[in-house]
């Protein structure tokens, strides 16, 4: 089974990067499974929907943008993807927002003709939400609810057919606290390594 992790953070020492590895180190840890990760600022992955995108979205016979092209082919390859990303502003960071914009796009997560899911039907997904308040200030203020909206029921349920998909959230993300980091983080590898159960059935 293969594990593919993607996230978005400029800084490689972040915990956003810390959360990115740990993912990969547990799916690594599972017997006969593979994992990699994409560190989109290291990649350089532009997240500006371009001319090209749009003339592909407007007729599927029009090719899709070649620097596209690699992050769908791993996509395509992996059992369980899980995307990283703070939380800026009530939504997920522009680059992870142009990610999903360019890559997770008609003719590939969703057929062109019918709409109906493509590439990404049947996987596991995990979206890890880093926040700097608590996860429950996030639902009593509706922002969980439009995250949940967006991300799981209308993107990956309702388009890409991905029924095993959850918002996970690393709260409290702004204290200087090395013990709560370290319980972070082993939180995130329980939640990993249960994903990965899942994923197996």
């Amino acid at each position: 089974m293969r594990t593919l992790v993607i996230f978005s953070n400029p800084d490689p020492t972040s915990l956003t990067a810390s959360v990115a590895r740990t993912w990969a180190q547990a799916a690594s840890e599972v017997d006969g499974d593979e994992a990699s990760v994409i560190d989109l600022s290291e990649a350089g992955f532009n997240p500006a929907y371009t001319l090209e995108d749009r003339r592909h979205y407007n007729d599927p016979s029009a090719p899709m943008p070649q620097d596209v092209v690699p992050y769908q082919e791993a996509l395509d390859k992996a059992d369980v993807i899980v995307f990283i990303s703070p939380i800026y502003w009530y939504t997920m960071t522009a680059m992870m927002k142009g990610f999903f914009d360019r890559v997770i796009c008609r003719g590939f997560a969703y057929h062109p003709e019918d709409s109906t899911p493509y590439k990404l039907a049947g996987k596991t997904v995990r979206f890890e939400a880093l926040t700097g308040a608590a996860e429950e200030w996030y639902a009593e203020g509706g922002v969980g609810e439009a995250l949940e909206l967006q991300i799981v029921r209308n993107t990956f349920n309702k388009y890409c057919g991905v029924d095993d998909v959850e918002i996970e959230y690393v709260d409290h993300t702004g204290e200087d606290d090395p013990a709560l980091r370290a319980s972070q983080l082993d939180e995130t590898r329980r939640r990993a390594l249960a994903a990965l159960a899942s994923a197996r059935g």
